[in-house]
């Protein structure tokens, strides 16, 4: 009974969610119910909220944001992102191959919450060329192409280590599926219609950014195209240095403000300018949206309301693999964290089949889990990506609900034959 609970306000959540409610006060409101729901009294209340405040995960996460939200008004600010955009629209003929590589090349650094990183960009690529949830769509999917197979996202080393499934196995395993999303993303990206817009010029720094005529004409001319490459890696290269540094193992907070620090450096900010700088970038509602979510986590956690979920779903009369398969489904989607469901799910299977896990089920249980986090409101990038653009969460889920049952179905088959 008490998991059945936090599924009917789970429910109740995604329709005031699917009703263009406001993030923040939803997934709050959704904690305080569900904290009394479970009989936690004002004091116990209060004390989740202040563990979910001080959680170092929150913390880690608030300080990952602001640096990034920092990090990109400097870029604005001195020019780079309009540089940037200007050599990749000359370089490619379609605006739309600019608007999918920029969310896939900020999608090499793992870090929670890079979605607000890549959808500035993405606004500038195309600006009112394209609805608010194509860009949207287009900034959250290619932002997680990689989430599958690279070894530099914590889910897929969990899964290999909890599994005992050598790493290198485990990535060829899943290898196909990041393909597969890649390229059944393609049609969708191609076929877009974009609008045409009326042109006009920005200057680097200004806040008119987002107009797609501020981008330079396509070029086959080989001198003006070694010209534009030249410009693509100088522009690129503050974020292609904080990849390098995250990849490198570099803690991702402290690679920011190394970036950060070096383009206050040479970029000579001072004190009063710095200050400045932090009160435009800063968007507190971003950082609410974080500790609302936060919060409901920790609600979950104290409450216990999602411990009974595996032994709830494994009294239904369904096949085993469909059991764990849900269970993954189910924890991502309420949570919209893959530590979560891995941490959860891929046990239960260890202790279904004694130990033993085959490559195909293990697979077959990460895919299920990684789709619904795609699709969980619960995921901070998704939150963020809506909010910035201010999609529509119902359009932009509608076309992920798609993308993410065609790859669920495809590693079901592949279990089903391979097992």
């Amino acid at each position: 009974m008490g998991t059945v609970k936090l599924l009917i306000v789970f429910v109740v959540m995604m329709i005031l969610l699917w009703k263009k409610k406001p993030l923040a006060p939803v997934v709050t409101g959704a904690s305080i119910v569900l904290a009394f729901l479970y009989g936690t009294d004002i004091v116990g209340f209060f004390k989740m909220a202040w563990m979910a405040t001080k959680d170092q995960d929150t913390v880690e996460l608030a300080a990952i944001l602001t640096m990034i939200m920092i990090l990109e008004r400097i870029l604005r600010q001195q020019g780079y992102l309009e540089r940037m955009l200007n050599a990749l629209t000359g370089l490619f003929q379609d605006r739309r191959t600019v608007m999918a590589i920029i969310p896939g090349f900020i999608g090499l650094m793992p870090s929670a919450g890079g979605a607000l990183f890549s959808a500035p960009l993405v606004e500038q690529a195309v600006g009112k060329a394209a609805t608010a949830e194509q860009k949207a769509f287009i900034n959250f999917y290619y932002r997680h192409i990689w989430d599958y197979f690279l070894p530099i996202y914590p889910g897929v080393l969990l899964a290999a280590k909890i599994t005992g499934i050598p790493l290198v196995t485990m990535i060829l395993g899943l290898m196909p599926y990041g393909i597969l999303i890649i390229l059944m993303g393609l049609p969708y990206l191609y076929t877009m219609k974009m609008k045409e817009v009326e042109t006009s010029t920005a200057t680097p720094g200004s806040e008119n950014l987002s107009d797609v005529s501020a981008v330079s004409e396509y070029s086959t001319d080989p001198k003006v195209r070694n010209n534009l490459i030249k410009d693509v890696v100088l522009s690129t290269l503050p974020v292609v240095v904080l990849v390098g540094l995250v990849l490198a193992s570099v803690n991702i907070i402290l690679a920011v403000v190394i970036v950060v620090g070096v383009l206050l450096l040479k970029h000579g900010y001072t004190p009063r300018k710095f200050i400045s700088l932090v009160r435009e970038a800063v968007v507190v509602k971003t950082l609410v949206i974080l500790w609302a979510i936060m919060f409901f986590k920790e609600v979950m956690t104290a409450t216990g309301s999602i411990d009974g979920l595996p032994l709830l779903l494994g009294k239904l009369p369904i096949p085993e693999f469909a059991v764990v398969g849900l269970i993954s489904f189910l924890v991502a989607y309420l949570t919209g964290q893959t530590g979560f469901y891995v941490g959860i799910a891929f046990p239960v299977i260890i202790a279904a089949s004694g130990g033993a896990v085959s490559l195909p089920l293990a697979v077959f249980v990460f895919v299920s889990g990684s789709a619904a986090t795609m699709l969980s409101p619960m995921h901070l990038c998704l939150s963020l990506t809506i909010d910035y653009f201010k999609a529509d969460l119902s359009k932009v889920l509608g076309k992920l609900i798609i993308f993410e049952s065609i790859l669920v179905f495809v590693a079901l088959l592949m279990y089903l034959v391979l097992r």
